[in-house]
């Protein structure tokens, strides 16, 4: 990794979309359902780490930006 390049972002801090304050009504997200398990990540936020990985609905997932 060089020195300026973002750390991928992994088993990123999910809360229910009720508890995530920091949310505007206009942000836009990359959302992600698998076997009923549906997750968002915000785009401002995967813009700073442009690499997710997490689980979703018991499967490993990457996301690119």
């Amino acid at each position: 990794m060089g020195p300026n390049d973002s750390p991928d972002l992994t088993s990123p801090l999910i809360v229910p979309a009720t508890e995530a304050v920091y949310f505007d009504t206009d942000d836009r997200v990359f959302g992600v359902t698998i076997e009923g398990e549906s997750q968002a990540y915000p785009l401002r936020i995967v813009n700073a780490h442009e690499m997710v990985n997490d689980v979703v609905g018991g499967e490993p997932i990457s996301l690119m930006w």
